[in-house]
């Protein structure tokens, strides 16, 4: 009986100490979570290529072929509901040319990576004017303009004078606590929006028979409106006479977006190897369809998704560094070895 006494209390304090460790496991990993950089290069480098997203869309089109009537769409531009505080319902659609001067200069400043926090919302409200407006758009306008209003509250307690600087430990407790809590919620919201891009493109293309038994590719390439042109046609129509080719390439298209759409439960280092797959996957896309616009959307994308607490520029800096410094000594070496022997002794 005396020993019976003991094992309630024995068992409320194994409980007591349980719920200890685990409130010790998560005061550690939210102090990790806060003193994780958020402010970084590689969020930089992202804006970048999301600002060059609308940058190139106007700055390479006229706007007589950004705006111009289409199937169902008389009125253009477009400034129903919330298209009404868009750039190109401001101005008269006649004279829009010094909008389209003014909007080109926002998005200019807002890649060259200057004051983060007071580019934030021009580049978002140029991002949302195109593709609000825009008659002639794709999926990469859309994404563009997503992301940019995500990192708002991002942008906004982005104390650097250039995006380009990674933010020192100082610099991140000159910030504040609340900023940055504020700053890395905002980031996990984007790697849901992100991998749902991914998630859902992949499982939208399960109902399509081409994509089930391997053909797609094949489809996509050969279409006259979609497909490449000149030299490069010739040289993809001759890689879909293989069959194997063929398959790997839509089953491998699948099995990446399925991957990086749950890539918020995959551990950082699968996630280094995804990030150069899923830029080649967008740079093949923006090769062989011309989807240039796109690709430079996703690559921001993926960035935020995958790496965005790194340091890209400085990576590739010490890697050509490396390589650089190996090449003399592999050539030396090489040149050592074609000398012929001295004489025998």
């Amino acid at each position: 009986m005396g020993v019976r006494a003991h094992w309630p209390n024995r068992n409320r304090a194994t409980r007591d100490s349980d719920r200890r460790l685990m409130l010790t496991r998560l005061s550690r990993w939210v102090i990790l979570w806060i003193d994780t950089p958020m402010w970084t290069q590689n969020l930089g480098i992202a804006r970048t290529l999301i600002a060059v997203t609308g940058l190139a869309t106007l700055a390479f089109n006229s706007m007589d072929t950004l705006i111009r009537p289409g199937a169902g769409i008389d009125v253009v531009p477009n400034c129903a509901g919330p298209a009404r505080i868009s750039a190109w319902c401001v101005v008269d659609p006649v004279d829009n040319s010094w909008m389209q001067i003014l909007c080109i200069l926002i998005l200019a400043l807002a890649a060259s990576g200057w004051r983060p926090r007071l580019t934030a919302i021009p580049m978002w409200w140029v991002l949302f004017s195109n593709q609000a407006s825009f008659t002639t758009v794709d999926g990469g306008d859309q994404v563009a303009a997503v992301l940019a209003l995500l990192l708002i509250p991002v942008s906004l307690t982005d104390s650097r004078r250039f995006h380009w600087r990674h933010l020192s430990a100082a610099g991140l407790v000159g910030s504040g606590i609340y900023a940055g809590i504020l700053a890395r919620v905002t980031l996990v919201v984007i790697k849901v929006q992100v991998s749902f891009i991914y998630i859902n493109a992949c499982l939208s293309k399960l109902s399509v028979a081409e994509w089930l038994d391997g053909t797609s590719i094949y489809c996509w390439l050969r279409d006259p409106l979609f497909g490449p042109v000149g030299p490069l046609r010739q040289a993809t129509d001759a890689m879909m006479l293989d069959p194997v080719l063929v398959a790997s390439v839509t089953w491998g298209t699948l099995m990446l977006e399925f991957l990086l759409g749950i890539s918020l439960f995959l551990p950082q280092r699968t996630k280094y190897v995804l990030l150069p797959l899923g830029v080649a996957f967008h740079l093949g896309i923006a090769v062989t369809m011309g989807l240039w616009t796109f690709a430079f959307a996703m690559w921001g994308a993926l960035l935020l998704s995958l790496w965005p607490q790194g340091r890209l520029l400085y990576a590739m800096i010490m890697t050509a560094r490396r390589i650089v410094e190996a090449f003399p000594r592999s050539a030396s070496g090489l040149h050592d070895l074609s000398r012929p022997a001295g004489p025998p002794n």
